[in-house]
């Protein structure tokens, strides 16, 4: 390898040495070194030109006192135009790379991310009753439709309930359970070049990788309207999946009570946890009143 070396050491979780065409990766301390080698499990698994490759991987003590790694190098810069046209298009292009990424087939995923981060594996792949899912890690389906249930009537609940169950029937995928415009790589004229920080990857419920919770809030005021983004990168999604799938009607269902629940502020998770009480307060009633004319 010729030519500079460029560092990178404003990561939460690695330091990075960016080459011409490579990056290399080292853990910032020994309770990163797990995460790390799970995205680069995914490195190994995906081959898709936004996600970079996995070149090799060293233990070498005087160099780093933990294993290191390197991949190839995406070039382009973090997004930082949150105009609602732009909005639209890079969900578009960040919907049709993640179609292709869940297309992997799970049985030659590595065992490591047959589960989220925190959980063990099973000694199996998991299946759709027991991957995990944004609506389980809230409750469940049942639940999660008695939450909206004393504003909904019985028809409306029948209808609700048959979206969140055919949303979180769906089998898993190698999802990235971590996307947001920290971790997607733009150039000059705005394309999609690049997809980083898998170290959240499993074999997950599609649904982890729509309910955006994490991007930032210049992203949602950017929205021409309640669930635009999402919207955006579920239709170009579903058009590019080689499966069959729920109906975005089922799925903006399913997400808009998952934000419902989500924003309570009773709820304990890590999904929002980042927005302030009062950005969740009004995200919360834009989503009920967001819910309640679907079910009109």
């Amino acid at each position: 390898m010729a030519g500079p070396i460029e560092p990178r050491f404003d990561g939460a979780t690695k330091h990075v040495l960016l080459a011409d065409d490579r990056a290399f990766l080292f853990p910032r301390n020994h309770t990163i070194v797990a995460q790390l080698e799970r995205e680069c499990d995914v490195y190994a698994t995906v081959d898709h030109p936004l996600v970079s490759k996995l070149l090799g991987r060293w233990d070498e003590p005087a160099i780093s006192p933990y294993p290191f790694f390197a991949v190839t190098r995406l070039r382009g810069s973090v997004p930082d135009d949150t105009s609602p046209e732009h909005l639209r298009i890079l969900a578009e292009q960040l919907g049709t790379a993640i179609a292709a990424c869940h297309d992997v087939d799970v049985e030659h995923v590595p065992p490591r991310l047959w589960a989220n981060a925190w959980s063990e594996p099973p000694p199996t792949p998991p299946t759709a009753t027991d991957c995990y899912s944004p609506l389980r890690e809230l409750g469940g389906t049942e639940r999660l439709a008695e939450s909206v249930a004393p504003f909904l009537g019985p028809a409306a609940r029948k209808t609700l309930l048959e979206a969140l169950e055919a949303v979180d029937a769906m089998d898993p995928v190698l999802a990235h359970g971590d996307l947001y415009e920290n971790h997607l790589l733009l150039d000059a004229s705005g394309t999609l070049t690049g997809i980083l920080d898998w170290g959240f990857g499993g074999v997950l419920n599609p649904l982890v990788d729509f309910t955006c919770s994490q991007w930032d809030s210049a992203s949602w005021a950017a929205e021409r309207s309640y669930g635009d983004l999402r919207r955006h990168l579920w239709t170009a999604y579903a058009e590019h999946r080689k499966v069959p799938l729920p109906s975005w009607e089922q799925v903006h269902l399913a997400l808009t009570t998952f934000d419902i629940a989500a924003l309570a502020p009773e709820t304990k998770s890590h999904y929002y946890w980042q927005k302030s009480a009062e950005w969740q307060a009004a995200r919360r009633a834009a989503a009920r009143d967001c819910l309640l004319a679907q079910l009109e």
